[in-house]
């Protein structure tokens, strides 16, 4: 490989080396239930990871920040039902991040920037509200593929200011 990058390339690379995650969740043979209000949603698989930190066994639903600044998150859900999800940080829900499906198939694009000003805080995705619902129940038929059904992708975009 060439040592000849392009600025832009550059720039690129190094501003992904502070941090960013991928975390999703496969569809498992039981439904994803979210019949209780504020439910946080686990992400049992994780992919990249740098400057997060992501337990897939005894905390599944958490993603903490090792350090600060700004974050792009984006977020795909495909729930099944015309339902609310935000985005909670340090217990608290941002209300800029606060989406819903608008349609009986359930699928939503969430994409927000959050400041992160507190090394170690917590981020977690939140079924707000509408009971009953799930998760997309798995498409169990023979031969159907296991599907993802939650993906969420971090981004370290820039310093505090």
């Amino acid at each position: 490989m060439s040592n000849n990058k392009s600025k832009c390339a550059t720039s690129l690379c190094d501003e992904l080396k502070e941090g960013f995650g991928y975390f999703y969740r496969f569809e498992e043979d039981a439904t994803f239930p979210l019949s209780v209000d504020n439910t946080p949603i686990p992400f049992n698989q994780d992919g990249p990871v740098r400057s997060l930190e992501h337990d897939k066994i005894n905390t599944p639903e958490e993603i903490k920040f090792l350090g600060t600044g700004v974050f792009e998150v984006t977020l795909f859900v495909d729930s099944g039902g015309p339902d609310y999800f935000g985005i909670e940080l340090n217990g608290t829900v941002i209300p800029e991040t606060i989406y819903r499906t608008r349609s009986a198939s359930g699928i939503v694009a969430l994409q927000a920037l959050i400041r992160v000003s507190i090394p170690n805080s917590i981020l977690r995705v939140l079924f707000l509200f509408k009971a009953p619902s799930t998760l997309a129940d798995k498409n169990n038929a023979a031969g159907a593929p296991v599907a993802v059904n939650t993906s969420l992708i971090i981004v370290r975009v820039g310093d505090l200011v």
